[in-house]
């Protein structure tokens, strides 16, 4: 199942066979996706690219549905339900692109089609979470019209080794 998002932007079930393209794309950018996914230098063959989607694809979690994105055919980053919890009817929603793709209002477009991709779900409301130093991620959140709800501190490390705050943000849907 394609979910054309926009001429240039389509989603595709992310799956196992996808490991090497999605070990190309995340080599592309790296450097830039490490400042804020802890996940990325564990990705550095074809057995732990394949190890990253099969965790996310067979999560077990609650209306899981992880994508890759493709931005004018081009394998361009990953888009993901990554639960609905069912006691709050709420949708963790999960992305990130390559560098050479960001700042074409790629994840913007994909978040406003999330309605019709929740449609048959439980869901009510999104959520975003966002690392504080993470600006191009909270500001898609932002535009979304989500509003910052929570604050993890001290969440996580990445890349220089500082600790941020996790913020939680979240609109209706």
């Amino acid at each position: 199942m394609h979910i054309q998002i926009a001429e240039h932007i389509k989603l595709a079930p992310l799956v196992e066979g996808d490991a090497a393209g999605m070990l190309k794309t995340v080599n592309l950018s790296r450097a830039s996706l490490g400042e804020f996914l802890p996940w990325v230098e564990g990705v550095n063959n074809i057995e732990s690219a394949k190890k990253y989607i099969l965790d996310r694809v067979n999560s077990g979690l609650n209306g899981s549905r992880w994508f890759k994105i493709y931005y004018k055919d081009n394998l361009s980053g990953v888009f993901a339900v990554k639960f609905i919890c069912p006691d709050l009817n709420i949708a963790e929603l999960g992305y990130w692109l390559t560098s050479d793709v960001q700042g074409n209002g790629i994840i913007g477009q994909v978040i406003a089609r999330v309605p019709s991709i929740l449609k048959n779900t439980s869901a009510k409301v999104i959520e975003f979470r966002c690392l504080e130093q993470n600006v191009a991620s909270i500001k898609i959140a932002l535009k979304s019209g989500a509003s910052l709800v929570d604050t993890i501190p001290n969440f996580v490390a990445v890349d220089d080794n500082t600790r941020q705050q996790l913020n939680i943000y979240q609109v209706a849907l």
